[in-house]
């Protein structure tokens, strides 16, 4: 790149290169014309004509220039012609008239060559000693000191001599300095091409007409591993290839001599595979003639790969890497179709992990993120490779089994997928979490040839084998669908019901049988349908079980029990309620919160005296949970109940730690206690162990004052059940207490042994 200009007049315009050449071509023409224009002077026997001792000296120096130039002594030797020849010019001057024609254009030429080689200072130098000279000369031949030479008068002479030299000299210094001042501007620009082309990302080339780098950027040099000194000039195919300077010349043909392609490199330096983008232009001289062309390279890579990434996670899933809906469902139709072809079965298991959340909410989500993947590695590893396994999002995973013969197959593939779910998962190196998997399965042609409609019966057959219980499988038929059907629809009326406000609390009393008193009422809901009637829970509630409609449910039991607390307690019946809720509920975020807005919403009403119900098995699944619940519940006064004690094989630990101050004994022992003597060992067991952790025992479904009086004789005083009252609306509770008596024989019901 050229740099940029001096200041005017200090250092010549030239470089040396530049300098050297034209004085070499300058001397060089000097000898040629003095040379012929002599030897022609002696052919023609007319050396008389021609100032023969100035030429041969004049081309004496140009040859020693030459000589000079060669041994690299240019800049003195140049400076010896010119000044040499312009002293012979002058001093041969006043001896003719043919001197002085040859001196007006030779000093004319000196002074050019001065200009252009030294600067104006010394073309302006060289005029003015060369004017100063000729005024002597004239002023001699005017005096007479030396012979006049031609008819102009010498002064007059001298004018016009100084008239064409300082015509001259400023011919010259203008010239100089209007070449400078463009050779300035290309010299900028030149700069600032350099400092953008030498520190751009973009890598540029220029190629000659015969196939060699005329230019490259730095960026291009290293791309390739080397410097710009060391492509410039030497052939590109050396460097990039000749199948990929083919492309280039096929990209030129057939796009009119420009055109871009993308293609895949070998870096030479890291080894690393980059895209790079190639935007070639053919190069033309003025006359149009091609002459190679330009070559402009972007590293695309991280564009591309970028791309690459996106289009792979619109079609997977960024967590495990597995298909997503969008892909899955496009496999599933490639499945049907080849399924129809190969007249075999497909079959899709909708899986849905067990207390998912549970892990989450107690060993963090990376720990659940870190089971996904490990578990999404587990069922590729259990499936052939024509097989998919996609994940729909959460915990859901869908798994497509082609090629199956028979439906006697898909059990044991079923199983299979569960047996690999329930392999413990290692979360560290000395820990491991186990879990569990409930599959719905659906089968092509048999439930459906739509990916839509199998996808949709797997799913409905997975709810139905939740409901069943953790770790289950169900196929999809008829009667499931139906069961499915039911159960979307139950969830949707009794959302609606709620709203509506067709759900009201009946009342059971609990009793202290020995003494004759009622210690509370057990809230029960009911439905009231506007044209079904009165509907149990048994009806409706399990088909909202671990909805959000159960959550809301069970926040209206709630809010309804203490305003009907409030409402008792201002006639002056001071009654404790208990009520049940779902464990879905219990564990759901922000029960404490609620249940804290709920007490201050009804001022007056000792926490005390609401008591909440939650099954034993609901309790067993998560204890550390339901626990710090309990705990957390009882800060503001509200104890809690073990409901259904003794069917879910609780160990005394579990007792110990979770702080119900109550245990229900179940009603499936209460009932045949008078006949089988296994359930009211059962019985006296869950009362013992009340006693032994200081907790109250309450036994429901006692049916009859028999039963009343077996349970008095192993220490249960509190009962419920039919053999008291039925359940009854809140307006008939005061009446019923009012009118209730103890039966004679539960007074004289004998105490336990102790």
């Amino acid at each position: 790149m050229p740099k940029p200009a001096p200041p005017h007049g200090t250092v010549t315009l030239l470089d040396e290169e530049a300098g050297t050449q034209m004085l070499s071509f300058f001397s060089a023409t000097v000898v040629l014309l003095l040379g012929t224009s002599v030897s022609l002077a002696y052919l023609l026997d007319a050396p008389s004509s021609l100032p023969l001792r100035p030429a041969v000296l004049i081309c004496a120096l140009a040859l020693a220039t030459l000589i000079g130039i060669r041994k690299g002594h240019a800049r003195i030797a140049g400076q010896i012609l010119i000044w040499g020849s312009w002293a012979i010019i002058l001093a041969s001057a006043p001896f003719g008239s043919g001197n002085r024609s040859i001196g007006v254009v030779g000093i004319s030429l000196l002074i050019f060559m001065q200009g252009w080689l030294k600067g104006p200072r010394h073309a302006i130098g060289m005029t003015i000693a060369t004017v100063a000279a000729l005024l002597g000369i004239s002023l001699a031949e005017h005096y007479n000191w030396i012979t006049q030479a031609g008819p102009v008068p010498p002064l007059l002479r001298w004018l016009m001599l100084c008239a064409v030299f300082c015509i001259m000299g400023f011919f010259t210094v203008l010239s100089y300095r209007l070449h400078l001042q463009r050779y300035s501007e290309q010299a900028r620009l030149a700069t600032t091409l350099a400092l953008v082309t030498e520190h751009s990302p973009i890598m540029l080339a220029a190629v000659d007409a015969e196939g060699r780098y005329r230019y490259v950027n730095n960026n291009y040099a290293h791309f390739h591993g080397k410097s710009t000194d060391e492509l410039i000039g030497n052939p590109v195919v050396d460097t990039v290839g000749a199948d990929t300077l083919r492309q280039i010349r096929q990209t030129l043909l057939k796009n009119d001599g420009r055109g871009t392609y993308r293609s895949r490199h070998q870096d030479p330096v890291s080894g690393i595979e980059r895209w790079l983008e190639t935007s070639v232009q053919q190069a033309r001289t003025n006359g149009g003639e091609e002459d190679g062309f330009y070559a402009i390279l972007r590293d695309i890579t991280d564009e591309v790969r970028s791309a690459e990434r996106a289009n792979f996670l619109a079609y997977h899933d960024s967590l495990t890497g597995l298909p997503n809906r969008a892909l899955m469902l496009d496999r599933l139709r490639q499945a049907i179709l080849r399924g129809e072809r190969e007249d075999s079965l497909l079959v899709v298991c909708y899986l849905d992990l067990d207390g998912f959340k549970r892990l989450n909410d107690t060993w963090g989500h990376s720990t659940g993120d870190s089971v996904l993947i490990q578990l999404a590695g587990r069922l590729q590893d259990c499936v052939r490779g024509t097989d998919t396994v996609a994940r729909l999002g959460g915990d859901e995973f869908v798994v497509l089994l082609g090629g199956i013969e028979n439906r006697e197959e898909i059990p044991a593939t079923v199983a299979r997928l569960l047996k690999a779910v329930e392999c413990p998962i290692p979360i560290s190196e000395s820990s491991s979490i186990a879990i569990s998997a409930c599959i719905g399965v659906s089968v092509c042609p048999l439930n459906g040839e739509e990916p839509d409609v199998l996808l949709r019966n797997a799913d409905q057959a997975m709810l139905i084998a939740k409901q069943s219980g953790r770790g289950r499988c169900s196929l999809f038929d008829t009667e499931l669908e139906g069961r499915a059907r039911a159960l979307y629809q139950t969830t949707a009326n009794v959302e609606r019901g709620l709203a509506e406000g067709e759900f009201v609390l009946f009342y059971q009393p609990r009793v202290n049988m020995r003494l004759g008193t009622v210690v509370g009422v057990e809230a029960l809901i009911r439905w009231a349908h506007p044209e079904e009637g009165l509907i149990l829970p048994v009806s409706f509630l399990p088909y909202v079980e671990g909805s959000e409609v159960a959550v809301r449910l069970g926040r209206w039991v709630l809010a309804e029990a203490l305003s009907q607390m409030q409402r008792w307690s201002a006639v002056g019946l001071h009654l404790p309620i208990s009520v049940n809720i779902s464990s879905h509920h219990l564990k759901a975020p922000g029960f404490g919160e609620h249940l804290a807005k709920l007490l201050k919403a009804h001022p007056g009403m000792p926490a005390e005296s609401l008591e909440i119900e939650i099954l034993e098995t609901a309790a067993m699944e998560d204890v550390e949970k339901v626990a710090r619940i309990i705990r957390d519940s009882a800060s503001l006064g509200v104890s809690f109940t073990l409901d259904d004690f003794g069917t879910g094989h609780s160990s005394l630990t579990y007792v110990r730690r979770l702080p119900a101050r109550t245990l229900k004994i179940d009603k499936s022992f209460v009932r045949n206690i008078l006949e089988d003597p296994e359930d009211l060992a059962i019985a006296k067991g869950v009362v013992a162990l009340a006693r032994s952790f200081s907790r109250e025992v309450v036994a429901e479904g006692m049916e009859t004052i028999e039963h009343g009086v077996a349970l008095l004789s192993i220490g249960c005083e509190h009962a419920q059940g039919y053999g008291i009252a039925h359940p009854m609306p809140a307006e008939a509770v005061p009446a019923w207490i009012a009118q209730w008596k103890r039966p004679a024989g539960w007074g004289d019901a004998p105490r336990p042994a102790t």
